[in-house]
């Protein structure tokens, strides 16, 4: 069974990508389907019309009319598909991609466990007159006042009106990520509350979510000690942010292969 997930990219979205390949001088790895050798390409142009990539290359390595499989990498995205060579009238190879092309990630890479293996913390900004709004629960034993205080000394002030509470991130995906809470946590992070500028910290880069929804809280017992499970999804995220997440993750992972997965999933 296939362990990578390949999501189909629309017209726009493939002229895009071949475009982007083209212009950031990636290369683009194709082979034969069975086959461990691998040939390395730089592809010079891409014309969407033909639905034609053209390489700067005039070995004869494949006969014209061979169907491939191609792979390259964009930004820490991978992208698969069906090709078909044919040659240019000055010989130069071109790779015909009238196919559909995928976008993959390894599912392990689709959502990746970050406790306890990467120091990863995302940082809320709460509100310093949170206290006094109906996020806090006052049936619990603690008064309001001593309860932001307890609170202060899990944070760190970042600007006039506003703290940030850092939270260890348990995993993350480039569609949202996972937090495990203390009761004291709990009382400020929201069910449905939409929370701005969230920062995902790892150890050596920042990335900030214009927009995060927590989508449940729930209660769970952890070594006798009552915490939360929380959901946050990113909401309205822009592509850039997105390859953003995704090329971190990525590198956080170790090297796969993920072309015999593509073989098996155009079976």
């Amino acid at each position: 069974m296939s362990q990578t997930f390949f999501s189909k990219q629309t017209p726009e979205e493939k002229t895009s990508r071949f475009n982007q390949l083209v212009s950031l001088g990636e290369n683009i790895v194709i082979w034969q389907k069975g086959s461990k050798e691998r040939h390395h390409f730089k592809p010079s142009y891409f014309d969407k019309d033909l639905n034609e990539l053209v390489v700067d290359n005039k070995d004869v390595i494949f006969a014209v009319g061979a169907a491939i499989l191609a792979t390259f990498e964009i930004r820490g995205m991978n992208f698969f598909c069906e090709m078909t060579i044919s040659k240019s009238s000055k010989g130069y190879t071109l790779l015909q991609v009238e196919g559909t092309l995928f976008k993959s990630e390894r599912r392990s890479s689709y959502r990746l466990l970050t406790f306890p293996i990467y120091e990863v913390n995302a940082h809320f900004k709460i509100e310093k007159n949170a206290a006094n709004s109906s996020v806090i629960n006052l049936s619990t034993r603690s008064s309001q006042r001593d309860l932001f205080k307890s609170f202060l000394k899990l944070v760190d002030a970042e600007e006039e009106g506003k703290e940030i509470l850092k939270i260890r991130v348990q995993d993350i995906s480039t569609t949202g990520l996972a937090l495990h809470l203390t009761e004291l946590e709990e009382k400020f992070i929201v069910k449905d509350q939409i929370y701005k500028n969230l920062d995902i910290v790892f150890p050596d880069e920042k990335i900030t979510i214009p927009e995060a929804k927590i989508v449940y809280v729930v209660p769970y017992i952890a070594e006798k000690i009552k915490k939360y499970k929380v959901g946050v999804q990113f909401i309205n995220l822009s592509s850039s942010i997105d390859h953003q997440i995704g090329k971190k993750i990525n590198e956080l992972l170790r090297q796969v292969d993920s072309n015999k997965d593509f073989e098996n999933f155009i079976k």
